[in-house]
C-alpha cells in the first residue's frame, strides 16, 4: 500500500498518525495498528530518501565529470 502513495501522502499520513496517538483520547485498541503502520510509513519514507539521495548525488557527479 505505501509503495502507491506518494512521498508527501506518506508524510502527512504518518503526522495524523502521530497527532492521533498523542492524544489521550486514542483508543487502546487502535493503537497497535497505528504504531505498524507509522513503522511501515517511516520505513518506507527512509528508503525513498535513501534512492533520492543516490540518485541526486550520482548525478552531480556525473554533471562534475
Amino acid at each position: 500500500m505505501t509503495e502507491e502513495l506518494t512521498y508527501s501522502q506518506m508524510l502527512t499520513e504518518l503526522e495524523a498518525i502521530v497527532d492521533a496517538v498523542s492524544r489521550d483520547d486514542c483508543p487502546v485498541d487502535e493503537l497497535e495498528h497505528k504504531v505498524y503502520r507509522a513503522g511501515q510509513l517511516i520505513k518506507t519514507l527512509k528508503e525513498r530518501l535513501k534512492k533520492t539521495g543516490k540518485s541526486v548525488s550520482e548525478m552531480l557527479t556525473e554533471i562534475d565529470n
